[in-house]
């Protein structure tokens, strides 16, 4: 039955769903039900994740005039996917492979809860099509390079010192750590003062949760200048709140902890271009230009990047020096597997000259003989 559905005239569509006693159900009311499923089940970052994700599929069923989930066909599903594909990102540029397939993956999880409660036909989820990964597919592409990131923090050291977006830009280029990291930081956390300055993550349940929950716990050391910076900040920038919880962030607005929309936010906003060097590589007027006027626009910028590419660059500049793969996964909380798939961008040349560096190196210390 379900195979032929969308081949069939729409009133005989319509006796066959309500054949098998279909509820009626709007898209937003489909959301929340299956959000509300989920609780206490995954964490609440994630349905943060899952609220945002669906929310794009909301928005594509009012802009189709779908106001029953009931109507819903394969043929939505497979137009929604090119939707979100092309017509959702902020610059107009498709969305990455990796972002689509994992929306596609929620999905198809909300369309297998709404079978589960009869709001939609029976195996619609099996419709979703899930987006395969090539080898260049991912993360891959989408970091700062090293040059680039050091013209952003002299400029926010010269003009915005000890600012929040200083703090953001010191904290991505010495940890490499994802934003949910900097987000979690307690002033507890931040051991400033001492001889080895180092962060301490903590993964605490509710708000502020660590994405690998206790085994993203641990501490990692950062550069004698970047504690200061940061030790600045708190000691004349930061607005002395608390949270919701009556905890002391880390950063602060005038409201509480500073939210990732606003970390973000300040990444978008100093990786244009125009900011920092005043030019514009797409040949824009940045008195005119859209993405130049105001914070919230500044994600439209072609050249702008949000905060996963500055813990990219990180790690990619990390495996180009030769640091372990084990030492980056552990400083920087990301997977081996993960880290070698998606996060190292060095060509085959760059990955066999390092190799060699290595190997003479240690026959150098040990000068073995036989095996070369």
């Amino acid at each position: 039955m379900s195979s032929t559905l969308d081949e069939l005239p729409e009133e005989l569509v319509d006796a066959i769903r309500d054949s098998v006693s279909l509820k009626p159900m709007t898209p937003a009311e489909g959301k929340e039900k299956y959000l509300a499923s989920r609780r206490g089940e995954i964490r609440e970052q994630t349905i943060e994740e899952y609220d945002y994700q669906l929310s794009h599929f909301v928005d594509y069923t009012d802009k189709q005039g779908i106001d029953n989930l009931n109507k819903l066909s394969g043929r939505n599903l497979s137009d929604y996917k090119q939707y979100r594909r092309t017509e959702t990102t902020p610059v107009g540029d498709p969305l990455q492979v990796k972002t689509l397939r994992d929306n596609m993956f929620t999905l198809r999880s909300f369309i297998g809860y709404l079978e589960d409660i009869d709001a939609v036909e029976p195996d619609l989820s099996k419709k979703v099509d899930i987006p395969k990964l090539g080898d260049d597919d991912g993360v891959r592409d989408a970091h700062v390079v090293p040059e680039r990131l050091q013209d952003i923090l002299n400029y926010l050291n010269k003009f915005e010192y000890a600012s929040d977006a200083h703090v953001i830009f010191e904290f991505y280029s010495n940890t490499g750590r994802r934003p949910g990291g900097l987000y979690a930081l307690d002033l507890e956390d931040l051991h400033l003062e001492c001889e080895n300055p180092y962060i301490k993550f903590n993964h605490r349940v509710g708000e502020t949760e660590l994405k690998n929950g206790s085994h993203g716990e641990g501490q990692i050391s950062i550069d004698d200048s970047v504690a200061e910076t940061f030790g600045d900040y708190i000691e004349s920038n930061r607005p002395d709140v608390t949270d919701k919880f009556g905890r002391n962030p880390f950063l602060t607005s005038e409201h509480g902890r500073l939210s990732k929309t606003a970390m973000r936010k300040r990444v978008y906003a100093f990786t244009r271009p125009c900011v920092v060097s005043g030019e514009c590589p797409h040949d824009r007027d940045p008195d005119t230009c859209d993405a130049a006027q105001t914070l919230n626009d500044a994600s439209k910028c072609p050249s702008s990047k949000p905060p996963y590419a500055l813990s990219h660059g990180y790690i990619t500049a990390k495996r180009k020096e030769g640091v372990p793969v084990k030492v980056v996964s552990g400083r920087c909380d990301v997977g081996e597997d993960v880290l070698e798939k998606h996060y190292d961008e060095r060509d085959p040349e760059e990955k066999r000259e390092l190799r060699q560096e290595v190997l003479e190196q240690i026959q150098a210390e040990n000068d073995q003989e036989g095996y070369q």
